[in-house]
């Protein structure tokens, strides 16, 4: 062979670059676009599959490079470890292969994992692919897995020129298909199974869509052997809901029964206290103190599903969310309260197809308790065989018990618990139950300087979101971060000093922070006449969150409320000249009212912002624009003053 002779590339690659381009949609300019996206799953006897993957992208914009990645994860204890192969093919027509000794193993996530089979094979294209080239990988091995379910995306969030699935099967199999945003086509060859879709238009990102509406073209393929099939592998399957709960009740209940050192603990943090509220409270505190570590093992038996058993997590002193949810239930039946374990998506609420049940729509685990009526909080739901049920987050330190975040309210889970129908939805907070309260005193010096003290009292998913503030970030950044917050609100350099600050997590769920402020130049002087100012001093709107005139997808809002009252004192040789008594705006989906009371060289100035929790059709888009139109244009209406 001579000396530095071009790189052979396989058939598929040169295919895939003779492909034409993809697609665009109208006024769209991806930085880069799919050439190839294939798998292939061949299912053996045994239920092992042997899986490839061949996948290619051509870089059209040079920021979009980082995605010039081959990537292929595995479990070290159920899996082979994936052959990799990569190439960036330059748009003169030279090749780079790359070498073995440019993989890069991955052991850990961003996040610390203390126990994990979970591996990483990676290769950077970083270096060699510039703009017009295509990098393309493929990469074989061996899996294991009890699931029997497989997804597949044919569509992105730029334009697709090829997108294949590829399933063959032992003879006796059966594969159920179940298609979402489309029907790709469909050829079959004794049991092998091909579906594919060309010329894939991308799929837009829109606002606040829910999830539901805004997924990509998929599918799933759920494998199943014989009855009477001899399988090591792939040997549990779904027809029903109850099918998954009863694995979770499986899996899970026999890991959560309470060891004496469980049963001293849980006598301990609830000695003295006189209701199962009251205890229900203080184990989950205790719980959510319990340190988080990923753990992953024997992912490919289930092990997603199967915590570490509630001793093994109390003397460890830490766990991931299944351990925590799992510590938590031993604790809570050590002093006679019933729990369940139960399955949600926690970064989409939108998740889960009720239809098709499935174990992996599911990324996150929390615990189900029965209550009776004296607990009312905003985690309590009832259903019909479950009775009235709490849920609690053991993991997220800044909800308290009796909260859940937004990210999983409304959402459908599976509760673990037998012979009833375990498929539910989580409660949806109110907007009562989220509001933010302020109370300002503010002075209008006659140089246009507002200085005064604000004292906010956030309840809710919005006290969540700043113990989060609070929590993730140092002392100077979130000052920092508050002062931004501030200032976005069109309030010109912002002096800030907080003066008291308290949260009521385990009391009323509240937190409490009280500012004194200054803003220089914060009225208009005109001819020194006239003082302009506006009484919507905190948190005004400035702009429309949804400036599209035309909208494809359902909105999906969020319940909130905003209470708030200002006493704004004047200069005293001005008077009000010209001021809104009242702007009130009213739809079924949200509600503003702002009024002013006039005083002796004082306003006093109130000011109520509503959304509830609900999906706004697409139909109804005009009215949502318009309203928030009409809420901006109040939150901009000024106070006049004159000599």
């Amino acid at each position: 062979m001579a000396l530095n002779a071009k790189p052979k590339l396989p058939d598929w690659v040169e295919n895939a670059m003779a492909l034409p381009e993809p697609p665009l949609r109208e006024d769209e300019t991806p930085g880069y676009v799919v050439l190839w996206d294939e798998a292939f799953y061949n299912v053996q006897p045994n239920g092992r599959i042997q899986r490839t993957v061949r996948y290619a992208i051509r870089i059209l914009d040079l920021k979009e490079r980082w995605r010039a990645k081959a990537i292929a994860s595995y479990y070290e204890s159920s899996d082979t470890r994936p052959k990799m192969k990569a190439w960036t093919i330059h748009a003169d027509g030279e090749i780079y292969k790359y070498k073995r000794h440019e993989e890069e193993l991955i052991t850990q996530s961003d996040y610390l994992t203390l126990e994990t089979e979970s591996r990483t094979i990676r290769i950077d294209g970083w270096n060699h692919t510039r703009r017009g080239d295509v990098f393309a990988f493929e990469y074989e091995y061996m899996e294991s897995s009890v699931f029997t379910q497989y997804y597949w995306r044919f569509q992105s969030n730029v334009p697709v020129a090829y997108s294949s699935l590829h399933i063959a099967t032992p003879p006796g199999w059966t594969i159920r298909e179940t298609f979402k945003f489309g029907q790709p086509e469909c050829s079959r060859s004794g049991t092998s199974y091909r579906w594919t879709e060309t010329n894939v238009e991308s799929k837009d990102y829109e606002r606040q869509s829910p999830t539901s509406v805004s997924k990509f073209q998929h599918m799933y393929a759920t494998v199943l052997p014989p009855q009477d099939a001899s399988t090591r592998f792939t040997n549990l399957r779904f027809d029903t809901w109850r099918d998954l709960a009863d694995f979770e009740v499986e899996v899970c209940d026999p890991k959560a029964v309470p060891s004496p050192e469980i049963v001293a603990k849980a006598r301990a943090l609830t000695e003295g206290l006189q209701t199962d509220w009251e205890r229900i409270k203080a184990i989950g505190r205790y719980a959510q103190g319990v340190n988080y570590e990923h753990v992953a093992l024997e992912l490919g038996n289930g092990g997603g599903y199967t915590p570490r058993s509630a001793q093994e997590v109390f003397r460890s002193g830490y766990g991931d969310c299944k351990d925590k949810s799992t510590l938590l239930r031993s604790l809570l039946q050590a002093v006679g309260i019933e729990s369940y374990v139960v399955s949600l998506n926690a970064t989409d609420n939108d998740m889960v197809d009720v239809d098709l049940p499935s174990p992996h729509y599911f990324n996150h685990c929390i615990a189900a308790v029965e209550v009776d009526e004296s607990v009312d909080v905003p985690a309590v739901g009832e259903y019909d065989g479950l009775g009235r049920i709490l849920f609690i987050d053991p993991t997220w330190i800044h909800s308290p018990i009796g909260e859940i975040p937004f990210e999983g309210q409304g959402g459908l889970v599976v509760v673990g618990k037998r012979g009833v129908d375990p498929l539910v939805r989580l409660p949806l907070s109110s907007p009562e139950q989220n509001r933010l309260t302020r109370k300002l005193t503010a002075e209008l010096l006659p140089n246009g300087i507002l200085m005064g003290r604000v004292e906010t009292v956030a309840y809710g998913q919005s006290a969540v979101e700043e113990r989060r503030l609070v929590g993730f970030r140092d002392r100077k950044e979130y000052l920092s971060e508050l002062s931004d917050r501030y200032a976005a609100s069109g309030n010109p350099s912002p002096v800030l000093k907080i003066v008291h600050e308290e949260d009521r997590k385990d009391e009323d769920r509240s937190y409490r922070f009280d500012v004194d402020f200054a803003f220089k130049n914060y009225a208009r002087r005109m001819q020194d006449v006239l003082m302009i100012f506006k009484p919507a001093i905190l948190g005004r709107m400035m702009e429309n969150p949804f400036p599209d005139e035309k909208r494809l997808r359902s909105i999906r809002l969020r319940a909130e409320m905003l209470e708030e009252t200002a006493t704004i004192y004047l200069p005293v040789e001005l008077a009000l000249e010209e001021y809104e008594k009242e702007i009130r705006i009213e739809t079924d989906f949200g509600s503003y009212l702002a009024t002013i009371e006039e005083g002796e060289d004082v306003i006093k100035y109130t000011r109520t912002f509503r959304l509830e929790d609900l999906v706004l059709p697409v139909e109804r888009y005009d009215e949502l624009r318009d309203f928030y139109m009409r809420v901006v244009e109040a939150e901009q209406t000024p106070v006049v003053l004159s000599r």
